[in-house]
């Protein structure tokens, strides 16, 4: 029986699950339901189930896919959204009242409203075990706290980054945020901009740095690589950067000048 991977999207876990005869595809939103509620996910790269980040309550948890969300389950959904996000400022008075280093971000209500979770972001671990007692009472629900990276607040929070635009995670960016790396950067030539250059709101890498990276890997087959010894017009020089885009790459000669090559003429 054919499996897919999903994120459930008010836990941030990364399971594998049976689709049965259903078909989905990367990206779609469907809804599932657990041992607790019913809730909605997304379909995610199966590749991504070796970065899940694994629970202690999660060794055996048991997930039935329901169906993808339809235009009612969506419009539903934003109704959910909605009720949530009127319980934040309630939320916030429990929290001031039990004085946590914690800072709320924003709140979701399962499919079945059976379960309100709220996201928060802080410094480091809180023991929120007297406030989810307090706001089980106060909501008469099942409660989860659930902590925030520094990329997820960015994404609650919104922005516009150094391209003028919305924020990409704020604006499309859907379901689990794809890890970025310094050389993704470097494969770009990007790197010895600074980090200031290539850091997003968030403090971390942009995640735009992923968007044009096989076009730049397809394009740098061709060129020289760096520390790579080739032959010049001026004799014999080591390749120390490389311009992708225009297919040159700039060479320190062996008497200590540099000289941008075209890479055409190295042939």
């Amino acid at each position: 029986m054919a499996k897919i991977a999903i994120k459930i999207k008010s836990t941030g876990q990364i399971i594998e699950v049976e689709s049965g005869k259903l078909k989905f595809s990367v990206g779609d939103w469907i809804l599932v339901e657990t041992r607790e509620c019913k809730e909605v996910a997304i379909v995610v790269d199966s590749e991504k189930l070796k970065d899940g980040r694994p629970e202690e309550e999660s060794d055996d948890i048991e997930v039935e896919i329901i169906r993808k969300l339809n235009e009612k389950d969506t419009e539903q959904n934003r109704q959910f959204k909605k009720m949530a996000q009127g319980l934040i400022p309630e939320c916030q008075k429990k929290i001031e009242s039990h004085n946590l280093p914690m800072e709320l971000m924003d709140a979701e209500l399962s499919f079945d409203e059976k379960k309100l979770t709220f996201y928060f972001s802080a410094e480091g671990r809180v023991d929120f075990r007297s406030l989810v007692s307090d706001l089980a009472s106060t909501f008469n629900k099942l409660i989860r706290l659930q902590q925030v990276g520094s990329r997820d607040e960015a994404r609650f929070i919104g922005g516009c980054g150094r391209c003028g635009q919305v924020i990409c995670c704020r604006r499309f960016l859907k379901g689990d945020l794809d890890s970025v790396t310094l050389e993704m950067a470097q494969i770009q030539g990007l790197a010895t901009m600074g980090s200031n250059r290539i850091t997003g709101c968030c403090g971390k890498l942009m995640c735009c740095l992923s968007y044009e990276l096989e076009e730049y890997k397809e394009s740098a087959k061709d060129l020289p690589k760096l520390g790579e010894t080739i032959k010049t017009e001026k004799g014999m020089g080591i390749v120390i950067s490389q311009n992708v885009l225009a297919k040159k790459v700039l060479v320190e000669i062996e008497d200590g000048t540099k000289l941008e090559v075209q890479c055409s003429k190295l042939q």
